[in-house]
């Protein structure tokens, strides 16, 4: 009698063990599923990428002005808005009707120590920067405005990515280091073959 009730207590035993082991293998899968999906990028005033110039000139509350180039069209605030504690002049660049990269143009009181704050503001929300290579900005600008940008003008370039895979640069552009800018590249630019048409290659 002894004997069967140590079975049936050992028995019981092993099966308490086995069902906390699933649970907690469970859970801990549910965990690992939870932080591998990567949250998309948002914008201001929520806006993401791929939308339509339609969309963004809906959401956005300041007066957009639009231009074209190619297969690619810009929409620029009228006015300069409201950046950190700093204005600039908003620009929405869109490949195809998609939304592909965004900057902020840096017109007035590009000192040193704004640069510097906005550098801070940026590493409080993305984490520590890398230093950003010049050539891959002037790139990512040579796709709607052919040789703007001068290698040598792009100074001081910070980069950093979000979880999505956007990325975000600060840079100066400008010879006399008077002007910065922020630009935010989408994942689907960083994927595409430079943005570039590419048929019959």
């Amino acid at each position: 009698m002894k004997k069967i009730i140590a079975v049936t207590l050992f028995i019981i035993i092993m099966t308490a063990a086995f069902l906390s082991a699933s649970a907690e293998g469970s859970v801990s899968s549910f965990r690992d599923l939870a932080s591998s999906e990567k949250k998309p990028f948002s914008f201001r005033n929520g806006v993401r990428w791929n939308m339509t110039p339609q969309q963004v000139s809906v959401i956005e509350d300041s007066q957009m002005e639009q231009f074209f180039s190619g297969e690619w069209s810009v929409l620029m605030t009228a006015a300069p808005v409201q950046v950190s504690r700093f204005t600039a002049d908003l620009v929405y660049i869109f490949q195809r009707e998609s939304l592909r990269m965004i900057t902020y143009e840096f017109q007035t009181n590009c000192s040193m120590l704004n640069y510097q704050y906005l550098t801070g503001a940026l590493c409080a929300v993305y984490g520590e920067s890398m230093e950003a290579n010049p050539a891959i900005i002037k790139g990512w600008m040579d796709r709607v405005y052919p040789d703007r940008y001068t290698t040598e003008w792009i100074r001081d370039g910070k980069e950093w990515s979000a979880e999505d895979g956007t990325y975000i640069y600060l840079y100066y552009y400008t010879k006399e280091k008077d002007k910065y800018a922020i630009l935010y590249a989408s994942p689907d630019s960083v994927n595409s073959p430079g943005g570039y048409d590419t048929s019959g290659l």
